[in-house]
């Protein structure tokens, strides 16, 4: 495959299909205070519900935005928390044509910087990749809650091979450009890897159907993880377990244990 070629099929692996907040939670978002900060050089819109001492994120996935973690926004914030949704660069109503899991840990990063300490995270999909992510590099929580993630790089360049209609090598290809692009190696920030040094609790939700991430990357990621939970769910697929009420419920009772202080501000 030629250079032009590669390059062509990077950039529309990296560029996000821009969506807009579900009708149904619009109500939801309007009744936030926004913040806009200026993250590596774009505009990244932030959305804050309640008041508490315990803070907490919350990160959309690939081509997501706030609007889709409205309801475990409300839920957190009624139950005394102070929560954050960011709209993540190329996404929602923030800047950015390109974006990458290194462009969603750059926002996780400044959005602890401004707003935290954060006591936890919920993270849904890639989101959660760039959250672990970020904790590699020093981003400090004491729980996450982590939805349908993605949990393995190989996993997810095959599957984009698979939606491109290319052949494993070409996808070789752009996964070596976009390495260039970005100055990483996959294999070294693979998630599973960083996670061997993190002592926080994680409770990871995984539909055992999600056509978007294998549960296999789960499994793996919560045994490198040391305290950790797998949920396993059915028949809610990469986004309805986003607003379950079973899994709002287990999520909120999970971050709001009392045993569980918040973090010295």
């Amino acid at each position: 495959m030629d250079t032009d070629t590669t390059e062509k099929l990077r950039r529309l692996a990296f560029t996000p299909m821009r969506t807009q907040p579900p009708n149904a939670t619009r109500p939801i978002l309007e009744q936030a205070a926004k913040e806009v900060e200026v993250v590596d050089g774009g505009k990244v819109v932030h959305y804050l519900w309640g008041e508490g001492e315990r803070r907490i994120l919350l990160v959309h996935g690939w081509a997501g935005n706030a609007g889709h973690l409205t309801v475990l926004a409300d839920a957190l914030a009624r139950a005394g928390c102070a929560v954050v949704v960011v709209d993540l660069p190329g996404h929602g109503e923030s800047e950015g044509a390109e974006s990458s899991v290194i462009h969603f840990a750059k926002a996780v990063e400044a959005a602890d910087e401004r707003f935290g300490p954060f006591h936890a995270v919920v993270a849904h999909s890639l989101g959660a990749a760039a959250t672990t992510y970020a904790m590699s590099r020093g981003v400090t929580i004491e729980q996450a809650v982590f939805l349908n993630p993605i949990s393995s790089y190989t996993s997810l360049w095959r599957r984009s091979g698979e939606v491109m209609q290319v052949s494993p090598q070409a996808i070789a290809q752009v996964r070596s450009r976009a390495e260039d692009w970005l100055g990483i190696s996959f294999d070294a920030i693979e998630p599973a890897l960083a996670a061997r040094d993190f002592t926080s609790r994680l409770l990871v939700v995984h539909d055992e159907n999600d056509s978007e991430s294998p549960i296999t990357d789960s499994e793996a990621l919560v045994a490198a993880w040391g305290q950790a939970e797998l949920m396993r769910v059915t028949d809610l697929g990469h986004t309805k377990v986003l607003r379950d009420e079973s899994v709002v419920h287990r999520a909120v009772t999970f971050l709001t244990d009392a045993t569980t202080a918040p973090p010295a501000s």
